[in-house]
């Protein structure tokens, strides 16, 4: 009957049918094969839209940047919903060993559009190389970077921390025009200096992966943690918090009593912070607390022991069987009481929010990891934890549930999540193979996990000191291959520090997994 009703209002109802559902229409009769074909742009376009896979409001100029130039709205579908199955396990995935990023890889930041891969080292120094030919392009050397420098990275700013509690602001090349740097906060003679002798050591023919001092913050109190997002730095010192702009390098608000108590509790001992353009996020080893930007009040605060009830259980590695030529495999799920005891020991460890701005995802040092869907429903009182957050807990750490949980990452665009704990690496993606359009009760949690079975060494898991994820790939830092693969730096140190005999260091490259 679908055939017989005017065309605009047959397609509004296509609009509401998963993919799957279309696939196999067309196969009911001619009639409706014919009407699918005939409008098959806008079938799949709505189609793109209900499954997530692109936001209705500019979605044609996503689609446009995501495909070739001869890609249709179907062919667009058919590669998302290749890359999801993907993160399911239900298509081929590829692990690259990014070997140019050298054997002492600390953190590490990506630009897949600009194709670059950004690392600061154990060592010293931060490395700039090439995504796509997996060769180095730019550097600052060990004597300019310190050891285990916290590195962040977003539109074209590079923000790393130095020893005398400043963070460093170097901009892209491409990007600076004939902008010198910043007036507010000008860089120093170090970070001159550093791209002098930088300039120097690389091919100038190109500028692609070059940076060049933009700003020198000079934090206010000591801030140990900072976070950068849409080039704005928020920086966590034990009592207040300090929002900069990295674009103008000028400190632009500052979040004062950040321990002031709240139901019983101060926050604790700072453990990361996020920002947006609405909140600062800061995960307190007592609580996880969301500060409203600009008048700096607290809104909303979460502790362990509060958490909801109900959690999923992911059944342990070694009660199912892994096939050899897997890399990703589906978890089973369990629902379980989350038990008072067990909250009461846990403590937040990480937080992020997504790129919209709606949900945030965190994760607590058991390995209970929480998704709130559309948080601010929580600040507004229109819904509770347990009516809208998904939990999900990880595999426990044999010997102290404590130390299970390792590293966080949540993709800025389509909610994934990706967890590294000392019994595996995990990815939780939203369970889209369902429309929940149509049906009154979508499956419960509403997501999907898989773990990687090609990374299970609980030893090396547990150095893990970054990851990064994206629309199609994860990225981490991994025992290398071959113990000879550090590029020429220029300056650098190439033997390992040594404490009381042993190594304080251990080697590690960038890992990615793509799907």
């Amino acid at each position: 009957m679908l055939h017989l009703l005017p065309v605009e209002v047959a397609l509004q109802v296509v609009s509401y049918l998963p993919i799957q559902t279309l696939h196999r229409i067309v196969q009911v009769s001619r009639a409706w094969f014919d009407l699918i074909d005939a409008n098959e742009s806008t079938v799949y376009r709505n189609a793109a839209v209900l499954h997530c896979l692109v936001r209705d409001e500019n979605c044609d100029n996503l689609v446009s940047k995501a495909s070739r130039p001869e890609t249709n709205w179907k062919s667009f579908c058919r590669r998302e919903f290749q890359i999801e199955w993907g993160w399911r396990g239900k298509a081929p995935s590829y692990v690259e060993e990014l070997s140019a990023s050298g054997t002492s890889v600390h953190r590490i930041q990506v630009d897949e559009d600009s194709g670059l891969v950004i690392t600061t080292s154990k060592r010293g120094g931060l490395l700039v190389t090439n995504l796509k030919g997996n060769a180095p392009l730019w550097d600052l050397p060990p004597s300019h970077v310190a050891m285990y420098a916290h590195l962040e990275y977003d539109h074209g700013y590079i923000v790393f921390n130095r020893l005398d509690n400043c963070k460093e602001v170097w901009r892209r090349v491409v990007d600076a025009d004939n902008e010198d740097h910043s007036t507010e906060s000008p860089p120093d003679e170090d970070m001159m200096s550093a791209w002098a002798k930088g300039t120097s050591r690389w091919d100038a023919s190109t500028r692609h992966g070059h940076f060049k001092p933009w700003a020198l913050l000079r934090m206010p109190d000591i801030a140990c943690f900072f976070r950068l997002s849409h080039q704005t730095l928020l920086a966590s010192a034990a009592e207040n918090a300090y929002v900069w702009d990295v674009s103008q390098g000028r400190l632009i608000e500052t979040i004062c009593d950040i321990q002031r108590r709240h139901r019983g509790q101060t926050l604790g001992h700072i453990r990361y912070v996020e920002v947006n353009d609405k909140y600062a996020f800061i995960c307190g080893s007592n609580q996880l607390r969301i500060f409203e930007r600009g008048s700096g009040a607290l809104v909303y605060g979460l502790s362990p022991k509060n958490l909801a009830r109900k959690v999923w259980n992911m059944l342990s590695p070694g009660k199912q069987a892994v096939p050899n030529s897997s890399t990703v495999q589906r978890q089973k799920l369990r629902q379980s009481n989350l038990t008072t005891s067990s909250s009461a020991d846990d403590r937040f460890m990480a937080v992020h929010v997504s790129g919209n701005g709606k949900d945030i995802a965190a994760l607590t040092i058991c390995g209970v990891l929480i998704i709130i869907p559309g948080f601010e429903r929580l600040i507004s009182g229109e819904a509770t934890l347990s009516n809208i957050a998904v939990q999900l807990r990880f595999p426990s750490s044999d010997r102290r549930p404590q130390d299970t949980a390792i590293y966080l990452a949540l993709s800025e665009k389509d909610g994934k999540v990706a967890a590294v704990t000392r019994r595996g690496l995990y990815l939780v993606s939203p369970d889209i193979e369902f429309s929940n359009l149509t049906i009154e009760c979508p499956p419960q949690p509403g997501v999907v996990v898989s773990r990687l079975t090609k990374f299970e060494d609980m030893r090396l898991l547990s150095l893990v000191s970054c990851l990064q994820i994206t629309r199609t790939s994860i990225y981490f830092n991994w025992k290398p291959s071959r113990p000879d693969t550090q590029p020429n730096r220029g300056g650098g140190n190439d033997g390992y520090p040594m404490l009381g005999g042993r190594l304080i260091m251990t080697m590690s490259t960038v890992y990615r997994v793509s799907f």
